[in-house]
This record gives structure tokens, C-alpha cells and sequence, in this order.
């Protein structure tokens, strides 16, 4: 009942494969797939080692190399000629490099220097060419600072003073009260001494 909603299983054929160490794994494949195209052999995926499908003689590994040095598979893929070819090749281009940029440093050298021994030079020449243009000026005398000119400042006119005005002259009349009051008092110390005896009066005539 399972496989009308599953789908039918495709015909399927089985292959048996055995390591060297006892291990047996059984894949299948598909019926309709070419034999030739079956492996004779697989990876054991319990130890790692080849399994093959004869069961009295798995397939034996004279010497099991887990690791491969640099070297290893130089060896391998080129010969001690070729090598050694390669290795004169490499060095003889280092060494035409590095004479390259010695003979570059040596011209960066030699410009440096010219450019230097140029700029000594033509300061030399600057400074003869001043020492000579100063013993042809003739020393000039210094000239006495001329002392500043006092200014003298204008003397601010003075103000005018003004008239007093009608309403100023009130304090005047106030005064000439005063005086008139004063001289009425007179009198009455006149009038005190004309009391005296006129005998008198008369002998200081």
C-alpha cells in the first residue's frame, strides 16, 4: 500500500567490495547504468584503504605515504636535469637584477654629488661677486636725525562773558534795601550825641 503513494522502486543491481582489513560495504546501483561504468574498486569509508570486489585478495598497499613533502612531488613531476636547469635559470636572473640596481645606485651616486660640488660652487662665486660689489660702494656718512619741530597749540579763545539780563539784576535791589535800612539807623545815634552840652562842642572847634 505504501509504494502506490511512494512511487515504484527502479530495478537496482548490488556490488560487494572488501578491504584489507575485513571491512565489506555493499552500494547499490542502477540496472539500466553500463557495467563497464561500475568501479572496481572504492575507498573504504571505515579505514580510509582501497576495497576491491574479490573477497579472497583485497587489494594491498606495498607503502601507505599519508603525507608528501614540497619536494616529493617536485621529484615527481620534473627530473634532477630539468631541476637544475630551473635553478641556474633563477639565480642567473637575481644576480643580472641586483647588478641592475647597483649600477642605478652608483649613477644616483655620481649625480648627487656633481649637483652638490655645482651648488658650492656657484655660492663661492655669489660671494665674491658681493665682496666685490661692496668695495666698490663708497661708505656714505650717516646723516644726523633731524630733531622733530615742536608744534605749538593754539590757546583757546576766552569765552566772553555774557550781559546779565533784566531778571539778573533783582538781588541788586535787594542790597540797596539793605543799605537804605542801614543808613536810617544812623540818625538815631545823631540824635543821641546833639543831647551833649554845645560848651563843649565849641572848645574842640
Amino acid at each position: 500500500m505504501g509504494e502506490q503513494y511512494r512511487g515504484f522502486k527502479s530495478e537496482r543491481v548490488e556490488r560487494h567490495y572488501y578491504c584489507i582489513n575485513g571491512h565489506t560495504q555493499s552500494p547499490q546501483f542502477a540496472a539500466h547504468v553500463d557495467p563497464a561504468e561500475i568501479p572496481d574498486m572504492i575507498d573504504c569509508p571505515n579505514c580510509g584503504l582501497p576495497a576491491g570486489q574479490d573477497k579472497k585478495n583485497p587489494p594491498q598497499i606495498l607503502k601507505h605515504e599519508p603525507y608528501k613533502t614540497h619536494l616529493a612531488y617536485v621529484k615527481e613531476r620534473r627530473t634532477s636535469d630539468e631541476a637544475k636547469a630551473l635553478l641556474d635559470e633563477a639565480l642567473s636572473s637575481i644576480k643580472d637584477r641586483r647588478a641592475k640596481l647597483a649600477e642605478a645606485a652608483k649613477k644616483q651616486l655620481k649625480e648627487e654629488a656633481a649637483r652638490t660640488a655645482a651648488a658650492k660652487a656657484q655660492a663661492v662665486k655669489m660671494a665674491a661677486e658681493k665682496a666685490k660689489a661692496a668695495k666698490a660702494v663708497k661708505p656714505v656718512k650717516p646723516v644726523k636725525p633731524v630733531k622733530p619741530v615742536k608744534t605749538v597749540a593754539k590757546k583757546a579763545a576766552k569765552p566772553v562773558a555774557k550781559k546779565p539780563t533784566a531778571k539778573k539784576a533783582a538781588p541788586a535791589k535787594i542790597v540797596k534795601k539793605s543799605v537804605k535800612t542801614s543808613q536810617k539807623a544812623k540818625p538815631v545815634a545823631r540824635k543821641a550825641v546833639a543831647k551833649k552840652p554845645a560848651s563843649k562842642l565849641t572848645k574842640k572847634k
